[in-house]
């Protein structure tokens, strides 16, 4: 994904699995990804929870892995519920499909610190450029 997006590695997020549906990836808590208090800011867990929902949906849209562009997923809504923060660490973002539409997928992700803790719940409908 980093071919196509320059947004991802300079928020230092990492993938750390890919496929069938589902994406892993994480983000080091660092002082310029924070908001005033030092805590992440809500627009870096967000981009983070944005970057696995896509890698998820292109793991089914892309089962091949040959990053075409024409099966780029692009959000078409998201909803995020912020329920916590924290300020050292790193955060892991955990998406899953929970429904592999022809033209649009939706994918629940879970956004939580290192300890556990839960940070962040976001559903986001994505739609599928070039429909399988």
């Amino acid at each position: 994904m980093t071919e196509f997006n320059n947004m991802v590695p300079a928020l230092g997020i990492t993938t750390i699995e890919s496929g069938d549906g589902r994406a892993v990836g994480e983000m080091e808590h660092r002082p310029d990804l924070s908001q005033a208090t030092g805590v992440f800011h809500a627009g870096a867990i967000f981009t983070l929870a944005d970057t696995m929902a896509t890698m998820a949906v292109w793991s089914l849209a892309d089962p091949d892995k040959e990053q075409e562009r024409a099966k780029f997923p692009l959000a078409v809504q998201s909803n995020c519920h912020f329920v916590g923060n924290t300020g050292e660490g790193k955060l892991i973002a955990e998406s899953r499909v929970v429904h592999p539409g022809r033209t649009t997928m939706v994918v629940e992700t879970n956004v939580r610190s290192e300890a556990g803790k839960l940070v962040a719940l976001i559903t986001t409908t994505l739609i599928v450029p070039e429909a399988r």
